[in-house]
């Protein structure tokens, strides 16, 4: 890490040694914590209304305001069965993209490869919403040009809503939310099977309907034998959003993304599930427990520290 002045200034490293994702067990899934690797984004746009001030310490930011995020991506197996949550960022951005969020090819395939499998041996791909950072791994830039479905084999839902909204360009602000959709879409249409609402993947593994962050954000939850695990992606996508009022400037939608945070987190303290967020740089995964009227994490499972050797780190 380089400093100028106080303000830290920091890359993220390139070639990271994946290890063997770590994993919980819910019921009889499996359910393993890859990523795609870590990411730098604006902190006022992570955290909205929230005054920097009080994200700093947990978040630092670097001299251009962006701070360190993962981009993590459950894989939650069953027999022949292996659902993939989400995709990350992959290796389709351009190099002015590459310098402004620090990400190069992505680690997802490292992460599949640690665990002895390959990308055709995922059966379905669940994607929460349509962001760069959540869909642009599900194709993968060829050396010859153009790009191809990174996960040949597998059947992709996306909630329908959120595909028309996509395609449909309606205003500015969409325009600008997706204009990597198309690039992103195109090469897996064969493979894509709309959704619309609640929706059964496998059984013990649904797509739940959030709102909120988009119009037809979903969350992916696993249930079986009295456990439950939920990816809350971009409803909850670090530790620090727990917090009621700790929004995205990103959210469509903040008073829902609110109320159904609160819903999620009161019925996971509840009920002792498991809980994972989007872009959290210190935890993969974690208990949610009510202490004194308010919620904390426990049981964590840490992102390791190597795979951000270097850069400033904020506290757990």
């Amino acid at each position: 890490m380089v400093m100028r002045g106080a303000k830290p200034e920091f890359a993220l490293p390139g070639e990271p040694e994946v290890q063997t994702p770590p994993q919980i067990q819910v019921g009889s899934f499996k359910v393993a914590f890859l990523t795609d690797g870590l990411w730098l984004n604006d902190g006022g746009c992570m955290f909205g209304v929230v005054p920097r001030e009080l994200w700093k310490k947990d978040h630092p930011p670097d001299d251009q305001n962006r701070i360190r995020l993962n981009l993590t991506c459950p894989l939650i197996i069953r027999g022949s069965d292996a659902v993939l949550v989400d995709t990350g960022i992959g290796n389709r951005l351009r190099d002015v993209e590459r310098r402004i969020f620090g990400h190069d090819d992505g680690w997802l395939p490292d992460g599949l490869k640690a665990m002895g499998m390959e990308p055709g041996d995922v059966t379905h791909v669940v994607l929460s919403h349509l962001h760069f950072d959540h869909c642009g791994g599900v194709v993968r830039r060829r050396d010859t040009g153009g790009f191809a479905a990174a996960f040949p084999r597998a059947r992709c839902f996306v909630q329908r809503g959120e595909i028309e909204v996509a395609r449909s360009g309606g205003n500015e602000r969409l325009r600008a939310a997706y204009r990597h959709a198309a690039e992103c879409l195109e090469p897996i249409k064969d493979m894509l099977e709309p959704i619309a609402g609640d929706t059964l993947i496998i059984p013990g593994v649904r797509a739940l309907v959030t709102g909120g962050h988009t119009t037809d954000h979903q969350v992916i939850m696993a249930q079986d034998g009295g456990e439950a695990f939920v990816h809350l992606a971009d409803i909850v996508p670090t530790r620090s959003h727990m917090k009621g009022p700790w929004n995205q400037a990103y959210d469509l939608d903040a008073l829902t993304t609110m109320e159904r945070k609160a819903d999620y987190l009161g019925r996971a303290a509840a009920g002792k599930w498991w809980v994972s967020f989007a872009h959290d740089d210190r935890i993969f995964t974690a208990h949610v427990v009510r202490e004194q009227g308010k919620l904390k994490l426990s049981d964590a499972l840490a992102v390791p520290d190597h795979y951000g050797s270097g850069l400033p780190a904020g506290r757990i």
